[in-house]
């Protein structure tokens, strides 16, 4: 526990002054942070005999986050553009190689890039945002409140399994404790940093964190189960790889993106 909590101040210190930084040196950290969540989920494939396209995952991850860096706002063409072109040269590349690589090979490359670099994609989306530091720990804070609720009611009140199949420890009583400290962190971090965005549209986005953070999660949990591995890495003393640690915030930026952009910005600058 104690080498826990010591990752996890230094982790937040870092990721602190990256965020305050913004720019290349952002750019590059979600870059790295994305390379190796695509090598995590490599290696896990492999261990049930599935070989993913890594090498072209990585160069069309590069090509997809700088098309992120340069627009202020989602450009809803980048996505599909993106998983078109990857499918057509993971083909062409077995076709010109002679290759037979089985078709759950390619399947399992698709899904390893959007489960990665189109949700990596948003951290960058996000801080280039008018505004983007704030909204980015908007979100960090209230989805970290989320876990920390999730974990310690769960200990205090969890009598209920919310899914045994995946997390065995998880309970109902832990999930809704989550969403509660979610919607506080949420209301509490606007108040003090956002004033300007209305306490319906905090509540709502705490909510909508607070649910899609546990969905991020018992997703993880499912790939890893899938995998029979009980953590992605060891790169982070104590919490396990860069999915095991991210894996939450992973389906929040996207959903808190979009809700701001559409209701709370709706086109202004806040």
């Amino acid at each position: 526990m104690v080498q826990r909590i010591i990752s996890a101040v230094v982790g937040i210190i870092l990721l602190g002054f990256l965020i305050n930084m913004g720019g290349w040196l952002f750019f590059l950290t979600i870059s790295l942070l994305n390379i190796f969540a695509v090598y995590e989920l490599n290696n896990a494939f492999k261990k049930i005999n599935i070989n993913i396209a890594f090498g072209q995952l990585i160069i069309f991850t590069l090509m997809l986050l700088l098309s992120a860096k340069y627009i202020s706002r989602l450009n809803f063409m980048i996505i599909p553009l993106s998983l078109f072109l990857l499918i057509i040269f993971i083909f062409l590349y077995s076709i010109i190689n002679n290759t037979q690589n089985h078709i759950t090979d390619i399947v399992f490359s698709i899904f390893t890039f959007i489960y990665t670099s189109t949700l990596f994609m948003y951290f960058i989306l996000m801080r280039n945002l008018f505004n983007g530091i704030y909204y980015i720990w908007w979100v960090f804070i209230t989805t970290w409140a989320c876990d920390t609720g999730a974990f310690f009611t769960g200990i205090l009140f969890g009598k209920n399994r919310l899914a045994p199949n995946i997390s065995p420890h998880k309970t109902v009583e832990g999930s809704v404790g989550g969403i509660l400290f979610s919607i506080i962190a949420s209301i509490i971090y606007t108040s003090l940093f956002l004033p300007k965005i209305p306490f319906f549209d905090s509540l709502i986005v705490g909510f909508l964190i607070g649910v899609f953070s546990q969905v991020g999660d018992l997703s993880a949990s499912l790939i890893k189960r899938y995998c029979n591995i009980k953590d992605f890495s060891k790169i982070i003393p104590g919490h396990g790889g860069i999915l095991d640690r991210f894996d939450s915030a992973l389906f929040t930026f996207p959903v808190a993106y979009f809700y701001i952009i559409f209701f709370i910005q709706k086109g202004d600058i806040l």
